[in-house]
């Protein structure tokens, strides 16, 4: 499998499953301070997956070009507020039908109020609770594979329909624990670390900046069963 990513930044596949991260795997770019975030998983994982699809990808939220180091990344991309996008539209009035669509950290944003926050660091309420589970479900059912991923906690509609129908789709998770991190040479200390799970029964008991702050468990969501 060709791995076109030049700069040492960029996660590469090995003979692992995809889904799987070593603490070494985890990304840490110069934006956002991953390391700090869900995004070092994310951003990890979403690499090794425009991999498997060649790049040959759509992406729905405009995240990869702000870690696209070597600008290596050309994909088209649905987003109808960045200046990023390629296409400045909403997700609900394009056709994604046999697309791989990629989307990272956004969909938990549709239907929310406010944008999000008012300054004060409290999240807004969510405006409309149906309008991300149907973003998720146009992707589900329109695309030919996909990668959604996100942090429970974060839209309450959202997460009220995904623990609903757990049974129904394919999804891997991420859980932000306390343990040990080995680093390149092999040096361990205790500092946060994220436990990787490959099935997911119920995200119910899992919040948004508790016990640490930002995403606590990510979601990945890569099909319907």
């Amino acid at each position: 499998m060709a791995n076109y990513f030049e700069d040492s930044h960029f996660i590469r596949l090995n003979d692992t499953d995809w889904q799987v991260l070593d603490t070494n795997d985890y990304w840490n770019g110069p934006r956002e301070a991953p390391l700090l975030s869900e995004r070092c998983i994310e951003i990890a994982l979403a690499f090794r997956w425009i991999d498997l699809m060649n790049n040959d990808i759509v992406e729905v939220g405009a995240v990869t070009p702000y870690h696209n180091i070597s600008k290596t990344l050309s994909h088209p991309i649905i987003d109808p507020y960045d200046k990023e996008a390629t296409i400045q539209d909403f997700v609900e009035n394009q056709d994604l039908t046999m697309d791989n669509v990629l989307s990272i950290s956004t969909i938990e944003h549709i239907g929310m109020a406010g944008g999000d926050y008012d300054g004060s660091g409290l999240r807004q309420e969510v405006a409309d609770p149906n309008a991300s589970p149907a973003a998720l479900q146009k992707i589900l059912d329109e695309s030919e594979n996909c990668l959604v991923t996100f942090p429970i906690g974060y839209n309450k509609g959202l997460d009220d329909w995904v623990e609903n129908n757990l049974d129904r789709l394919q999804c891997f998770g991420y859980h932000k624990v306390f343990g040990k991190y080995v680093y390149e040479e092999n040096e361990t200390h205790w500092k946060t670390v994220w436990n990787y799970y490959p099935q997911v029964e119920s995200i119910a008991p899992y919040k948004y900046r508790e016990p640490f702050p930002l995403g606590n468990f990510v979601l990945c969501i890569t099909g319907w069963k």
